[in-house]
């Protein structure tokens, strides 16, 4: 069989082999979708989509909360020709409120023609709003249902100019942009992720992982890979792991996975919850390759980790710190060399986006996140898009076969995001030795577990609450270099509602509606926070004077109150 040209023509070549996913779902069933088992369901499915009036190019939005369910009616959808845009399900967006507000954004930045989901969720969304889901556009498909009808019959690869993939960058609830890959920029990353520089894979890899299939590197980095090297896959339900972290590393024993993922938070979560007794039941001695991304790698989690899991037959050789982003399709650079550390001197590090002590003696650690891929190419930048020297800390810019061909129906962010033929990242860095050094952002975006928040969602969670001008509303993070992001709300408030307590209604709102916790929430008179000539709150400035601590307004200081 010739090079695939489709996501179906990859899953047709990996079906000519006896591998496949077991899906673990949320319950601990196990599923066993063998890829030939799988490409003959998916075609089911795509048939059933087809009947149902879609035509190739259409975008379709994949609301599925099963592991097993998603997988198929992802590959259902690419088999008949339409673009798939995944989408968080109700049980991992915090609540009922939280997954609505999602959706409705969400299908309308896609523009999205109908919505495949399950017996399930399918009330969730027929009981909502009609305006608020636009039903009356957008049809509502169920896998169970379009698995019925007859299979499409398999013929020439369907082609369409549409993107493979759309791939939203937040998880949280407005301002969303949906990244547009290309077969050819999946292919190119993932023949990048599966190669010497990447995973450098064997044919006997079993790739294990817990990451959501609606994020970039759960779908592209755990599912897409294991398909694209034709190996086996063990997939667990999110919602498994967030329960007891520990069924992540039984999952690794029991299978003998050599091949996982995570951000730095989950090693801290095994780390914490997990007892010696179910330490010397496992048996780790298979992992190979411990990736580490999605936010900050922090040295001190990874080399606990190790110390405590080698009993377990862990290796720290097998960490494998990397960066990457989702309009970069998913990776950029795996450190393949293992954990390699730059201590840095924090005055070199402080930034408008970067919260480093200036007053600090102590080096701040900073892991590296290896080289970019071959055929590849990484540009460190002042403020102009000039290269910079070594060891200066600038921009990272990139260039190459995996960038995105551009935001979904949004051209000003796109000329915004690819310049001059660079994609800008909104990331700082530098490199030394080859090696990039990731060290902070230069946009607003907050990111904390792995998940994306921007500033203005949680502003307008909080705008609801009685007592606070939704003009006095500030919401930032704090990165920190080798630290989850810190989030700071600051909140302009009259005096009488100090003791009222408004803290712990922002706090609970946030909470609920987002799933995040506040690091600091800033109670402060009017006045406090900066403003241009218009009238518009001046994010940057407020973080910048919340770090130098000198967020006063008319010589009064503001009430901090930490978590």
């Amino acid at each position: 069989m010739s090079a695939p040209q489709t996501l179906a023509g990859l899953l047709a070549m990996a079906a000519e082999t006896d591998r496949g996913v077991t899906a673990i779902e949320h319950d601990g069933q196990i599923v066993d979708l063998r890829y030939r088992t799988l490409l003959n369901e998916s075609l089911r499915i795509a048939g059933g989509l087809r009947e149902e009036g879609l035509l190739p190019g259409e975008r379709v939005a994949l609301l599925v909360p099963e592991v097993s369910g998603f997988i198929r009616g992802f590959f259902g959808i690419a088999a008949a020709g339409l673009t798939p845009v995944p989408l968080c399900p109700p049980v991992q967006a915090g609540d009922i409120g939280t997954f609505q507000l999602q959706t409705k954004y969400l299908l309308a930045a896609s523009r999205a023609s109908a919505i495949l989901t399950s017996t399930d969720v399918a009330p969730l969304l027929t009981s909502s709003a009609e305006e608020m889901l636009r039903i009356g556009e957008c049809q509502i498909l169920t896998i169970d249902a379009l698995s019925q009808g007859p299979a499409l019959v398999p013929g020439r690869p369907v082609m369409s100019d549409a993107p493979a993939l759309i791939q939203f960058t937040s998880g949280s609830t407005a301002m969303p942009k949906g990244v547009m890959m290309s077969f050819g920029g999946l292919a190119a990353n993932l023949a990048a992720i599966a190669g010497p520089a990447g995973l450098d894979g064997k044919p006997d890899d079993v790739c294990v992982s817990w990451l959501p299939l609606y994020h970039d590197m759960g779908l592209i980095g755990s599912l897409l890979t294991s398909v694209f090297s034709r190996v086996d896959t063990v997939i667990m339900s999110p919602v498994l792991f967030l329960k007891r972290p520990t069924s992540w590393l039984e999952a690794i024993s029991r299978h003998r996975g050599s091949v996982s993922f995570a951000p730095t938070f989950a090693y801290d979560l095994c780390l914490r919850r997990t007892k010696p007794s179910q330490v010397n039941s496992l048996d780790l001695s298979s992992w190979r390759v411990a990736g580490c991304g999605a936010e900050p790698v922090r040295h001190e989690t990874l080399k606990a980790f190790a110390e405590r899991f080698a009993v377990a037959g862990f290796r720290a050789s097998s960490f494998v710190p990397s960066y990457g982003l989702a309009e970069h399709a998913l990776a950029v650079a795996f450190a393949r060399d293992g954990l390699q550390v730059d201590a840095v001197d924090p005055g070199r590090l402080v930034r408008e986006s970067v919260a480093v002590p200036a007053t600090s003696d102590h080096a701040v650690q900073i892991v590296s996140c290896g080289r970019p891929f071959p055929g590849h190419e990484l540009r460190i930048a002042d403020e102009h898009g000039r290269p910079v020297p070594e060891r200066q800390v600038g921009h990272i810019l990139l260039r190459g076969p995996s960038v995105m061909t551009g935001y979904f129906e949004d051209d000003v962010s796109t000329r915004e995001a690819l310049r001059d033929g660079w994609l800008h990242t909104g990331d700082l860095g530098y490199v030394t030795g080859g090696n990039l050094f990731v060290c902070g952002r230069t946009k607003d975006l907050i990111i904390r577990h792995g998940r994306k928040y921007h500033p203005p969602d949680l502003e307008l969670a909080i705008a609801g609450i009685d007592g606070i001008r939704p003009s006095g509303i500030v919401v930032f993070g704090l990165s920190q270099v080798d630290e989850p992001d810190q989030v700071v709300a600051v909140l302009e408030t009259r005096a009488s509602l100090k003791g009222d307590g408004v803290e712990d209604r922002v706090r609970r709102r946030i909470r609920e509606t987002a799933g995040l916790e506040l690091d600091h929430v800033i109670l402060a008179p009017p006045g406090t926070i900066p403003r241009t000539t218009s009238g518009k709150v001046r994010r940057s400035e407020t973080r910048a004077r919340f770090q130098a601590g000198t967020l006063l307004a008319g010589g009064r200081p503001a009430v901090l109150a930490e978590r």
